[in-house]
């Protein structure tokens, strides 16, 4: 399986990119019957990554989780998300919207479908360019094209759900960007990878910020140190601290009742 997926990545490499000079560029049909196929195998690969690192030969230790780390090294070309926030998304999605023949679409999360999960939110699968169109025409049950503001107002409620929005690129290249999965912390692989080797993905450009004289406290409030699912949030003094864990999800800024956290820009 694993060697599919390199002959189909290096596939990729050579027929050009998506994006070019901010203009949408035409796939050729080669490309779209390749990353067709990365569709298909992709919960048989997710499947296989959880068994690794929920194993405890190879997740819980140390040489195993060494293994993992070269293994993500050697399959740098599969895609690695970004951590993102709602803002960067509304900009990201006027594009697309303004965008000739470009499209939407919501689907299964891929990560529980792997692991035969149904639990809600379930239909978080955000595909976008022309993944939305390869996911549709692979999974045509599943798969359906929504409109630009629908698509805002479902990042708008997976966020209050605690889902991170990720924008998933292949061969970490933006122009090859195809989806924005809203991962579950419970369930995403790609985020407990990095949870546990530090690999998958990659922090945003923002960061959260707080503002002490706003903060009501973990111990009379905790929802940020709660809600964070990459450990960022400490108590100092009774305070909400933000640690270098931070990823920039914004899901604390959502959170925090008095509005006393904000996002500002990773220096």
């Amino acid at each position: 399986m694993v060697e599919t997926l390199v002959l189909v990545s290096l596939f990729l490499t050579v027929f050009g990119h998506i994006i070019k000079e901010g203009r949408l560029e035409k796939e050729g049909k080669l490309q779209r019957s390749l990353h067709k196929l990365y569709a298909v195998l992709e919960p048989s690969l997710l499947r296989f990554l959880d068994r690794m690192m929920t194993s405890e030969i190879i997740g819980g230790t140390r040489i195993g989780r060494a293994i993992l780390k070269i293994l993500s090294k050697i399959l740098w070309f599969l895609p690695h998300g970004v951590v993102t926030d709602y803002i960067a998304l509304e900009h990201l999605l006027t594009w697309i919207d303004s965008q000739e023949n470009s499209h939407i679409a919501i689907g299964p999360c891929v990560c529980k479908k792997a692991l035969g999960v149904h639990e809600e939110p379930y239909m978080t699968d955000m595909t976008i360019l022309y993944g939305a169109e390869i996911y549709k025409e692979a999974f045509p049950e599943e798969y359906r094209v929504i409109s630009k503001d629908e698509a805002l107002r479902l990042l708008k409620e997976f966020e209050t759900k605690g889902l991170v929005h990720t924008v998933f690129a292949c061969f970490r290249s933006g122009k090859w960007t195809f989806v924005i999965c809203n991962c579950d912390p419970k369930y995403c692989i790609p985020l407990r990878a990095y949870l546990l080797i530090k690999e998958g993905i990659y922090p945003g450009p923002l960061v959260a910020k707080v503002d002490i004289d706003q903060c009501e406290g973990i111990k009379s409030c905790g929802k940020c140190l709660e809600r964070c699912p990459f450990g960022a949030v400490e108590e100092r003094n009774g305070k909400s601290f933000v640690n270098e864990k931070c990823m920039g999800c914004g899901i604390c800024i959502e959170s925090c009742p008095k509005g006393a956290r904000s996002l500002v820009r990773r220096e």
